[in-house]
C-alpha cells in the first residue's frame, strides 16, 4: 500500500513514516513545492495524510480534489480547529480528519483503516461537520449578497475605494470625470445599505469581499 505524507512538520512526518514502513506501506513524502500536485498524482498513492497549512506552500486544501478524483482516500490531519472547514473537506472528498494533537498510534490506526476500506468518521460526526459547513456557508452568503447587487464597474471602484483611493484619483486613472464616479460611489451605498464611502470599506472588509469575489 503506498502512502503520501503531505505536511511541513518534520518530526511528525518522520516519526509516521517509520510507523507506516513498519506495518510494509511504502511512504512516499513529496517535496513541497510547485511540483507537488503532479508528482502526486504521478506517485498514486491509495491513502494521503494531508495537513491544510502547508507554511509556505500554502493550503493543503488546494490539493483535495486532485487527489480524491485519482481515487486516493485522504485523511485530513490539522491544527486547523475550525468545524466549517473540516466539514468543507468533507464535503469536497475528504475520507476523515484527526486534530494534530491526535497520537501516532490514532494517526496510525486511521490511515490504516482508510486502506482496509474502514471509515474513520462515524455517520453522525460525519453529517453533523457537513451540516456546520452549510451552516457556516449560507451566512457568507447572506453576507456577501449585498455585492451581488454591484455591477461589474461599481465593484471596481468599491475595490479602488478599499486601497485607500480618493474619487478624483480613481476618476483620472480611470480615464472619466470625477462626477462619474462620484454617481458610482452613490449607486455602490445605495446597494449596500450605508451612508458613507467609510462604513462601505468597512463592511466590505467584515464581509471578506474583494474585487472579483460576486
Amino acid at each position: 500500500m503506498r502512502v503520501a505524507i503531505i505536511d511541513d512538520h518534520y518530526l511528525i512526518v518522520a516519526a509516521l513514516a517509520a510507523a507506516l514502513r513498519a506495518e510494509g506501506c511504502d511512504v512516499d513524502v513529496p517535496s513541497l513545492d510547485e511540483d507537488l500536485a503532479a508528482r502526486l498524482l504521478a506517485t498514486a498513492p491509495q491513502v494521503a495524510l494531508l495537513d491544510l497549512d502547508l507554511g509556505a506552500y500554502g493550503s493543503g486544501e488546494e490539493l483535495l480534489p486532485e487527489l480524491v478524483a485519482s481515487g486516493c482516500r485522504v485523511l485530513v490531519v490539522s491544527g486547523i480547529s475550525d468545524e466549517a472547514v473540516i466539514g468543507r473537506c468533507i464535503a469536497g472528498g475528504a475520507s476523515g480528519w484527526l486534530p494534530k494533537s491526535a497520537s501516532l498510534d490514532q494517526l496510525l490506526a486511521a490511515i490504516l483503516g482508510l486502506a482496509e476500506g474502514r471509515e474513520v468518521l462515524s455517520e453522525s460526526e460525519r453529517d453533523r461537520l457537513l451540516r456546520v459547513w452549510r451552516e457556516q456557508r449560507e451566512v457568507e452568503s447572506a453576507v456577501l449578497a449585498p455585492f451581488l447587487r454591484l455591477s461589474p464597474r461599481e465593484g471596481v471602484v468599491l475595490g479602488l475605494l478599499m486601497e485607500g483611493r480618493a474619487v478624483d484619483l480613481i476618476a483620472q486613472t480611470s480615464f472619466v470625470s470625477s462626477d462619474t464616479v462620484r454617481t458610482q460611489v452613490r449607486a455602490i451605498l445605495t446597494k449596500l445599505g450605508v451612508n458613507s464611502q467609510l462604513e462601505a470599506v468597512a463592511m466590505a472588509k467584515r464581509a471578506g469581499w474583494f474585487p472579483g469575489a460576486g
